[in-house]
């Protein structure tokens, strides 16, 4: 059996048995063998862990989603008649973010599945794209957000966790190169390519309405790395591919963290480290 390890990905939790997709789902989603491939996605903070089970490959079939935490326990069992590309965990395992679609030499996203930790289906969006651009949750896990490369410019969304509810979309000419999340949700940060060796970053509100940007000249990548609570400060952090002799291997390696504070008033970069 073919098994890839993804890391992080999707979210889950509740209490096991095997249950079709429904419940409010897809039910019917009844396949006999699960065997064709198999893939982990793992939350980003590690604490839960997605088993899925393919019946077919590149997209075709169901699948068969297994639920643990981070000791190996089942926390629930489903299954769906749509095999995930990439499953999203929340870090409290409360939700599965799940892209679905068609692949093989090359992806092609069409739509998602939101799941509470039991498998039921809690909405379902057309998110179409041919990879991501970044993604995040608040701290609270409260929203998610997702950035996308639909094949020529960038698109946000931004999701409800609890209803699983669309909050607000926008589509974009620039290429996304990095999404964050402020603590409590309410702002979201993009950062887009402008040019050779430009970047803007801006901030969006709650309903997707710009609250302010700022132009960064830098021959390095460029991505949001941290932001406040409420939204006010943020990290933007360059880095670059350099050469380890002791692996013999390329990384991307932090090479400055820029700090800017964003205001009604304006935009104010605060400060570097190296």
């Amino acid at each position: 059996m073919k098994k890839l390890l993804l890391v992080p990905a999707l979210a889950l939790l509740s209490a096991g048995g095997l249950r079709a997709e429904n419940g409010g789902g897809e039910g019917g989603a009844r396949a006999d063998k699960f065997s064709v491939e198999s893939r982990e996605f793992v939350s980003a903070n590690k604490a839960y862990r997605l088993k899925v089970d393919y019946a077919g490959t590149g997209g075709a079939g169901a699948a068969r989603f297994e639920l643990m935490n981070k000791a190996g326990r089942r926390l629930s069992l489903f299954e769906s008649r749509r095999a995930p590309f990439s499953v999203t965990i929340s870090g409290d395992g409360r939700r599965l973010f799940a892209l679905n679609g068609f692949w093989s030499q090359q992806v092609g996203i069409s739509d998602m599945n939101v799941y509470n930790a039991a498998g039921k289906v809690l909405a379902r969006h057309d998110v179409r794209m041919v990879g991501p651009a970044g993604e995040d949750f608040s701290s609270d896990y409260s929203v998610y957000a997702l950035g996308a490369d639909p094949g020529q410019g960038g698109a946000i969304y931004v999701f409800d966790c609890a209803t699983g509810s669309l909050r607000w979309s926008r589509k974009f000419k620039e290429k996304l190169t990095g999404i964050k999340l402020s603590g409590d949700g309410s702002r979201l940060a993009a950062v887009f390519s402008a040019g050779k060796n430009a970047f803007r970053a801006v901030v969006y509100d709650s309903e997707g309405s710009e609250a302010g940007q700022t132009l960064v000249r830098t021959p390095n990548n460029l991505t949001p790395k941290r932001f406040s609570a409420g939204g006010e400060e943020l990290e933007l952090w360059e880095g670059k591919m350099v050469y380890d002799e002791k692996v013999d291997y390329f990384r991307d390696t932090v090479i400055k963290k820029r700090r800017f504070l964003f205001t009604p008033g304006g935009v104010e970069e605060t400060g570097a480290a190296d």
